[in-house]
């Protein structure tokens, strides 16, 4: 088992502690339908629901977008300030987890647009298609647990750019596969499939590197 399988196998491996803290798994589309129904009749509790399960991967977008924890409270009032109001135009295309996320991804976009960020936000994200060789990755099968590279990982996410820890953490951390992210971005097929290759070149390295620094102490 490499490192950089190791360190993605304990990402995963925090979520699913995560989510058995704080949310069931993902809900299957006919719930979503009556959760939304719940919500246009009236239902405070049904709101209060959907806020509490997905806050979590909401909050993951924008702070992976505007990389300031301190505008990220503020833009989730308005991201879920603009679900509510939204509502009643989704149409099941997507699941409902998705299509919050992607409110969260333009709600977050619209804030780099009010700061004149957006330019520098697009210009990272936006990657020749052809790079994107390799498949998805490894799937949580073929990890194993090791809380030694979870340590590592933190100071090697750090290497990359924002949009890869957008796509990576959306991958890896909330098991989003790759047309669910197309759908909370709109970026591409290949483009996503070249940040994540690119990120796991990077994280390989910089996983290696500590390994070896680790090793000379």
């Amino acid at each position: 088992m490499s490192l950089l399988g190791e360190a993605l196998s304990a990402l995963r491996g925090r979520r699913r502690q995560n989510m058995a803290a704080i949310a069931a798994p993902a809900e299957p589309l006919d719930a979503d339908q009556a959760l939304v129904r719940a919500i246009i009749d009236g239902s405070q509790a049904a709101f209060a629901h959907l806020v509490e399960t997905h806050q979590r991967t909401c909050a993951h977008v924008i702070g992976r977008m505007v990389g300031d924890r301190d505008q990220v409270a503020d833009l989730l009032q308005e991201t879920f300030l603009a679900v509510f109001r939204q509502l009643h135009r989704f149409r099941f295309e997507s699941s409902l987890r998705t299509w919050v996320s992607r409110v969260a991804y333009t709600t977050a976009l619209q804030h780099l647009r009010r700061r004149r960020l957006e330019a520098q936000w697009m210009v990272a994200v936006e990657v020749p298609e052809e790079l994107g060789i390799g498949d998805e990755g490894p799937g949580p099968a073929e990890f194993s647990e090791s809380l030694q590279a979870g340590r590592q990982l933190g100071a090697a996410l750090e290497r990359l750019s924002a949009p890869q820890r957008l796509i990576v953490g959306l991958h890896y951390l909330e098991d989003f596969d790759l047309a669910e992210i197309e759908q909370v971005t709109g970026l591409a097929r290949g483009t996503i499939k070249s940040h994540l290759y690119r990120a796991r070149q990077i994280l390989k390295q910089e996983l290696t590197r500590h390994a070896t620094a680790g090793e000379l102490l």
